[in-house]
């Protein structure tokens, strides 16, 4: 899966590296999708799209890290419940094996909750990067190459006998 994966994103580089003399894939939005498909929302704020660039890789650094938590969350779950099988196996006592039986129980459903929740977020989250560069490709169009970060202000020091001045310029 993981192959096909790869496969498919140098198939696509390739494909827009041949066509980047093209007018729709010229070479800013080559470099927007070399940046969007490591940090997912770069190529979007490199193409003078600021707010879709962070709510993109907000998005899916969310998502992620939602993903490795419940990953997280799942381990323990598991090495939990083998402690609490082991205990179960070695008790003598009714009522402790019927408590211990309950715990394995919820500590089972818990597991379940994560292997869920997990799945699901990992789908989210490749479907948010797979937006990502569908958008940064088809519908983001560039802005210019400007600076990418904005209007940085321009700062003046005027000396006089007395003192000095310092002003600042901004453009919005």
């Amino acid at each position: 899966m993981l192959k096909k994966f790869f496969l498919s994103v140098l198939l696509i580089h390739t494909f827009l590296w041949g066509q980047s003399t093209s007018q729709l894939f010229n070479q800013r939005k080559v470099t927007a999708l070399v940046y969007s498909t490591f940090i997912p929302g770069a190529g979007q704020f490199y193409l003078g799209h600021k707010v879709k660039g962070v709510f993109f890789t907000l998005a899916t650094f969310g998502s992620l890290v939602t993903t490795i938590v419940s990953q997280n969350n799942l381990v323990g779950g598991n090495e939990r419940l083998e402690n609490l099988e082991l205990q179960y196996l070695n008790t003598m006592n009714w009522e402790r094996a019927d408590q211990l039986w309950q715990e394995m129980l919820q500590v089972k459903a818990d597991i379940d909750k994560d292997y869920k929740r997990r799945n699901l977020f990992l789908g989210v989250t490749v479907g948010i990067w797979v937006a990502n560069i569908i958008d940064v490709l088809f519908f983001t169009p560039d802005k210019g190459s400007g600076d990418i970060f904005g209007s940085i202000p321009e700062v003046r020091v005027s000396g006089a006998r007395e003192g000095f001045m310092i002003t600042a310029k901004f453009n919005f």
